[in-house]
């Protein structure tokens, strides 16, 4: 080796101990500011105060999306959210056209920190295009845009953005949460290998990942009811409500992910969000108004937002299948109070509150009259031509069955779960027993209900 490649190497020997000692010097440095702050964030927190990089991270939100900024002027905002699959063909493709709304909410959002949340089931059946459809069909034949347009001129409300939601985002959304604890009501069992949905929930405390929690805001019902093939359980309480008991399920759980959602801990976790957003979300929003909803957010009460369903009547159609006629009386009122100035009753009586003219509802049963008792059978569904198509709207009203409102079964009132070895709670669920680091308190109705209302261990089909 030659005295040149020698003295090269001594060169580079001292810069590495050069850059080692400046690097030394600026750990020793760092490590005692970010000790510091964090033993003051943890403080802070201990004490119901927030932390400094949360305050970093709201001044600095303040100066770039002020929370009235997505208002533009406005008093009440109101936002249409949708949740959308796809439709597959029969190869299991999913085809390049909107599919059928399987979830439709309305948000609405005052500028004094007041909220509410509009739920219309999916069976709603309104009128376009000439012909009565189920609500969830705009989508399908127009997609958001189309949905949009009917709920304005149907129900009269005034529609300022909407964001549509696939059920990839939902699943990672939930996912990047960490899951959500909450107390499921009623045995879940179903299998659709069409529609690539499998919903397998045991009643009692869970701790749900995306896919499951899916399935709980999805499930509506239908399936199995007695005893689950596919896990070898027995069923002993199932939901008899429908498509009604399933938008209870998505308003509570909407409630926990916006609680999880608005954690402190959140703000680490935007970049991974952002990306969510980006890939599986649509949205007529610019980025600017999307961030200055999420500040807005923080400033709400959780607990005091305000949810309902739009009220309406039970019946079937021999070509639409089940459906849900606007009650010309109880919506306005709902409407008018969670919407306010944003709800125009004139629109509503020309559209929805007029559908009862182009339907002609069979006579029911006399009273003092107990009906024949009929065997429960398994309804079919229309098929999704003619979901989409409609039925045309001709001189004479088509007829429709009613259907007398099913109460749910009144279920056993929950029992604590029992703590595991590891800090954690026992969770039984379908598969097994997993281990959540929460157990909500169920509500009142979930608990209220008394030994003797006790159900029988198995129920009729509906």
């Amino acid at each position: 080796m030659t005295s040149k490649n020698l003295v090269s190497l001594r060169q580079q020997r001292l810069k590495r101990r050069k850059w080692r000692r400046v690097a030394l010097i600026f750990v020793a440095i760092l490590i005692p500011i970010l000790s510091a702050m964090a033993g003051v964030s943890v403080y802070l927190s201990k004490h119901g105060k927030k932390s400094i990089p949360v305050q970093l991270a709201e001044r600095v939100a303040n100066w770039f999306v002020p929370p009235d900024y997505a208002f533009a002027g406005r008093d009440r905002l109101n936002i249409l959210i949708v949740g959308a699959d796809y439709d597959y063909d029969n190869k299991a493709r999913p085809l390049p056209r909107p599919a059928r709304s399987d979830t439709i909410l309305i948000v609405s959002l005052s500028r004094d920190g007041e909220a509410s949340i509009l739920s219309i089931p999916r069976d709603t059946v309104v009128r376009f295009n000439g012909k009565l459809h189920k609500i969830n069909a705009a989508h399908a034949i127009g997609g958001p845009e189309l949905l949009r347009q009917v709920i304005e001129e149907q129900f009269g409300i005034q529609i300022h953005h909407f964001v549509q939601i696939t059920f990839d985002a939902f699943v990672k959304l939930v996912d990047l949460v960490g899951g959500i604890d909450l107390f499921v009501e009623y045995d879940m069992h179903y299998d659709d290998n069409w529609g690539k949905l499998h919903i397998h929930l045991q009643r009692g405390f869970q701790h749900l990942n995306g896919e499951q929690a899916l399935g709980f805001v999805r499930y509506r019902g239908k399936g199995y009811k007695k005893f689950c093939p596919k896990c070898k359980v027995k069923i002993t309480h199932w939901d008899p409500r429908g498509d009604l008991g399933r938008v209870e399920r998505q308003q509570l759980f909407l409630k926990e992910l916006a609680k999880k959602l608005l954690q402190p801990r959140m703000v680490t976790k935007l970049p991974k969000l952002a990306s969510i957003a980006h890939q599986y979300i649509a949205t007529d929003m610019s980025v600017r108004a999307l961030l200055s909803l999420a500040n807005f957010a923080r400033q709400l009460n959780l607990d005091n937002i305000r949810t309902a369903t739009l009220p309406g009547i039970e019946a079937r159609n021999s070509f639409l299948g089940s459906i849900l006629i606007p009650d010309r009386e109880k919506a306005p009122q709902v409407l008018s109070e969670l919407l306010g100035h944003t709800f125009a009753l004139s629109l509503w009586e020309q559209g929805a509150g007029s559908i009862g003219g182009a339907i002609r509802v069979a006579a029911r049963h006399e009273r003092g009259k107990k009906p024949r008792e009929i065997k429960p059978q398994v309804e079919e569904e229309p098929t999704d031509v003619q979901a989409v198509e409609g039925v045309p709207l001709n001189h004479e009203p088509i007829e429709v069955i009613p259907i007398e409102p099913q109460l749910p079964q009144p279920p056993l009132p929950p029992t604590a779960p029992e703590p595991s070895t590891t800090g954690g709670t026992k969770v039984e669920g379908t598969t097994g027993t997993t281990t959540a680091t929460s157990t909500p308190s169920p509500t009142k109705e979930q608990s209220g209900q008394s030994q003797q209302n006790k159900p029988p261990e198995s129920q009729p089909s509906p």
